[in-house]
Parts: structure tokens; C-alpha cells; sequence
């Protein structure tokens, strides 16, 4: 298996060179951050993340201002939410100077604000909506990294082999057009399987997981923050059952991204789409490399929306918070938002990192010369206001986990539909939420 976020294939063409930093947090940047002095100054700052980091933006900070960047580095995200969650819990034994907060779990990180420190405004940086989901009552205490505006990654050879779709406009007709819906697009992969001898999906319940993050509040009461009752969550067993079906018609290998045979499955061809946010791309890249036909489609069900995306952010029991901040907004400047680009693939949230010809402009040699930065750009403004996701609070993370595994049961053989959802709603009782309805 090889899933990283080494994406040289996602990397600019060899013509690019990589941009040197040498006052990332230009530009409006600063603020409270400007008040760290000499006086004060660390030998080293520590970053607690699960994702490469370009090296010329680390030594850049050094060379500014003196101070070396250690990253303590985990394998995943949810071994980085792990630490967290125990520091927090222990008046901040363990914790780095800045914690690198994945946006399925920040509603529970920030259950107590003061447990972080409030972040000084950087006016125009970031998409407005990035800049609320990184604030907690009106207060900033994280700085945004990535975005993921979601596509769909296709085999155009496979697509071709199967005779339903050639190119990118056939195969955004035959999930569905300008019209797509989710249930359009897993009937298309219905009759994939019936013109192919591989699957149409990878996993459809990492597909689930993208449907759920477009409904407007899938889990929790907005108002209250408090679970809805899931035996009465009709909106959300209707998708169950949508996407429960259509793994029961064994369209999807059951394999998701994090799996031991994820990277397998593609250089066995196993599987011929995937539903890929931005930051997926380079780690497909990576897994499927010397596998030709990949391409990211312009088309998406419901019109698009985003999965994933991050945030900086510095706990309050540092012994260096000033120039933690600073860290922090030394690495989400918009320069430094075109070097993640180049290195993982991760699409920006900076409104100048966006617009930047430096990615919108770069081909991508593994997905055929395609310029995913202007595909993503695209496939986020398409999304509108979806693009800010749904509601998350502090139980979000668990719940979507346990539905998902709901999904799971009928695409390994355990249960039918209706059993994998008596499932989920067993599984859900017996946390015993005070819910909302």
C-alpha cells in the first residue's frame, strides 16, 4: 500500500521551479503575531500534522527569523486528533505549538475556546466562509490551510473498455450532466458493472460521506448542538438506503482510502472511479502511478460541494504563543498556500492563492495534462455556498463514523440495507445522546 501525501506526480511541471519564501506572512499578515519579540524568541517551534510539508517553507521561516520548526508528525489525521484530544484533556501535556486541526473534528476541539488562543484578523486572506468555520463565536482561533472542493477521479481506458463514456464530456453525461444527482451517478455505475469485469467505485462509503457533508445538517440540531434521533433522521436514511443499495448490486470494492488494499486496488485496476476532494488527488497520483487513464471530472452530483479541509491553530498552555501565531500565519499565507499546492496537491483557501496563474495554469502530467487547479477552482464555484459544508458540532465526527460503517456492512456481504441500518440506529441508541427530537 502506498497512500501519502508525497504527490510528485501532483507537483508542478518540470518548468516550474519552486517559489522561495522569504516573507510568507506578508501582506496582511501580523497582527497580534507582530508583537512577538526577540526578547522572547524560541530556539525552536514545534508543529504537531500528518502531511508533508514543503521544505522550502520551513527553512524559509528559519532564515527569517532564527527559529527552527520542528513537525511532529503522525501517520493520519485521526492519530493527530488522538494527542489532541488528550492534551486538552490534560492541561496541554504533550501538545505541540501548533496543532494542525482537520475540519470533521474542529467542533470538538474548540468545545472549550480558551483552551486556544484567539487569532488576529488577516482581512481578504481566505474565502469568508473558510475564515467561519475557523472561528468560534465570532473569535478566529484557526488559521485555514486547505480546502476540498469535490470531484469525481474516472479511468477514461476503463470507461472506454466498459463503452460507455471516452472522454470527459461523455463521462460527464453519463453520470448525469448538467443534472447529476447521486442517484444518477450510482445508477451510471450499474451499469458499469454490467459492461465490465472490475468495479465502478473504490468505496461507496467514502462516496457517502461526501453526500452527507452537503446536507445542511445531517447529524445535529444547529440551534441546540444536540443529535437528532437517527431512527427519525429521515432525510439521512433516505442517502443510507440510496447508497445501501447500490452496494448491495456490488458496484463498489469496498476498499476506501486508509485501507491496507487501497493502493493495491489501483495498480490492479480493480476499481474505475473515485470520489476525490481536492487533497485526494495527489495521493491517487501516487498509488496509481504507471497506471494510465486517470482524469478528475468537471461534472459532480447535486452540483458539487467540499470534504475535508484544515486549520492551524495554537493552544493557549504554550510556552510560546506569540511566535506561534506567527507560525501559524507564516504557513497559510498565500505563498506558502501555492507551495502546499505543488507538494500534496491540497487546493487553497487564500483568495490569492486561488486566482494564482501558478495553479490554475500548472498541467498535471499523471492525469493526462489536465489543470487541476482551474478544474478545482471550477468544481468550488460551482458549489456556491455548499462549499462551506453542513453543520458540524461536537459529536459530527462519531456519528458520521458510525453511519458510514452502516454502508460498510452491506458492501462486505454482512447485512442487507434495512439490516445495516437497524444497525446504525442500534449503534447510535446505545450512545445514549439527549437528542434533539
Amino acid at each position: 500500500m502506498r497512500i501519502s501525501t508525497r504527490a510528485g506526480a501532483v507537483a508542478a511541471t518540470a518548468a516550474l521551479t519552486a517559489l522561495v519564501l522569504t516573507s510568507c506572512s506578508g501582506g496582511g499578515g501580523g497582527g497580534a503575531a507582530g508583537e512577538a519579540t526577540d526578547g522572547n524568541k524560541p530556539d525552536k517551534l514545534t508543529v504537531a500534522a500528518w502531511m508533508d510539508f514543503p521544505p522550502e517553507l520551513l527553512k524559509s521561516f528559519e532564515d527569517e527569523y532564527g527559529i527552527e520548526v520542528v513537525v511532529n508528525s503522525f501517520p493520519d489525521g485521526a492519530s493527530a486528533q488522538t494527542v489532541l484530544r488528550n492534551g486538552l484533556s490534560s492541561n496541554g501535556a504533550g501538545l505541540s505549538d501548533v496543532h494542525l486541526i482537520e475540519l470533521d473534528w474542529w467542533t470538538e476541539m474548540m468545545a472549550v475556546p480558551e483552551d486556544w488562543v484567539e487569532l488576529p484578523e488577516i482581512p481578504g486572506r481566505w474565502v469568508d466562509w473558510k475564515v467561519k468555520q475557523g472561528s468560534v463565536d465570532g473569535v478566529i482561533t484557526g488559521y485555514g490551510t486547505d480546502i476540498g472542493p469535490l470531484g469525481i477521479a474516472y479511468n477514461e481506458e476503463m470507461m472506454a473498455a466498459a463503452g460507455v463514456a471516452t472522454d470527459a464530456d461523455s463521462f460527464g453525461q453519463f453520470i448525469g450532466g448538467d443534472t447529476a444527482s447521486w442517484q444518477s451517478f450510482l445508477d451510471a455505475g450499474r451499469e458499469y458493472v454490467a459492461n465490465s469485469d472490475n468495479y465502478y467505485i473504490d468505496s461507496l462509503s467514502s462516496a457517502f460521506q461526501a453526500a452527507i457533508n452537503l446536507l445542511p445538517a445531517a447529524f445535529e440540531d444547529p440551534d441546540s448542538g444536540q443529535p437528532y434521533n437517527m431512527a427519525d433522521n429521515e432525510e439521512v436514511k433516505e442517502l443510507f438506503m440510496m447508497f445501501a443499495d447500490a452496494a448491495a448490486d456490488g458496484i463498489s470494492a469496498g476498499i476506501p482510502i486508509g485501507h491496507a488494499d487501497w493502493g493495491a486496488g489501483f495498480q490492479n485496476k480493480q476499481w474505475a472511479t473515485v470520489v476525490t476532494p481536492a487533497w485526494m488527488a495527489g495521493i491517487i497520483a501516487e498509488n496509481a502511478d504507471g497506471v494510465p487513464g486517470w482524469r478528475v471530472s468537471s461534472t459532480f452530483p447535486d452540483g458539487g460541494g467540499n470534504w475535508g479541509g484544515s486549520f492551524f491553530a495554537v493552544p493557549a498552555t504554550g510556552k510560546n504563543t506569540e511566535w506561534a501565531v506567527k507560525l501559524a500565519d507564516y504557513l497559510t499565507s498565500p505563498e506558502a498556500a501555492v507551495q502546499w499546492f505543488h507538494t500534496t496537491g491540497q487546493f487553497p483557501s487564500q483568495l490569492e492563492a486561488i486566482e494564482s496563474p501558478d495553479i490554475a495554469e500548472t498541467e498535471n502530467e499523471f492525469f493526462g495534462g489536465q489543470r487541476l487547479g482551474q478544474i478545482y477552482g471550477d468544481l468550488a464555484a460551482a458549489a456556491g455556498d455548499a462549499a462551506a459544508g453542513g453543520y458540524r458540532g461536537e459529536n459530527f465526527a462519531g456519528i458520521q463514523t458510525l453511519v458510514t460503517d452502516g454502508i460498510r456492512l452491506v458492501e462486505s456481504g454482512s447485512a442487507t440495507p434495512e439490516e445495516a441500518w437497524d444497525s446504525v440506529v442500534s449503534e447510535f441508541d446505545a450512545l445514549g445522546f439527549d437528542t434533539a427530537n
